[in-house]
């Protein structure tokens, strides 16, 4: 059964992309903290602004990273339901499953 994604809700994607974004900043940025900690200060884009401090790199990383995925997300699905409108959506495949 063959089916096509036309429209994708930017408030949706811009959520979705948000919170994935979040998750994975919030990661980075303990790692980040973690291997300071230890001592080994890699060159990192993580890395706090000067002035700032380790704890920086657990609330600005997780927050930056989560903005960007809101505009991002809404800015990317906006441009596909353009693209989708004028030269059709993403196909794909399902199957029933057992």
């Amino acid at each position: 059964m063959r089916r096509r994604v036309t429209h994708v809700d930017p408030l949706s994607a811009a959520r979705v992309l948000a919170l994935l974004l979040f998750v994975q900043g919030f990661v980075l940025g303990a790692l980040a903290l973690l291997l300071r900690v230890a001592g080994i200060d890699l060159p990192l884009p993580l890395t706090p602004p000067p002035g700032g401090n380790t704890i920086t790199l657990l609330l600005w990383t997780p927050l930056s990273f989560g903005a960007v995925g809101a505009i991002s997300g809404g800015i990317l699905a906006a441009i596909y339901n353009f693209v989708a409108r004028r030269f059709g959506g993403i196909e794909y495949e399902m199957e029933k499953s057992v």
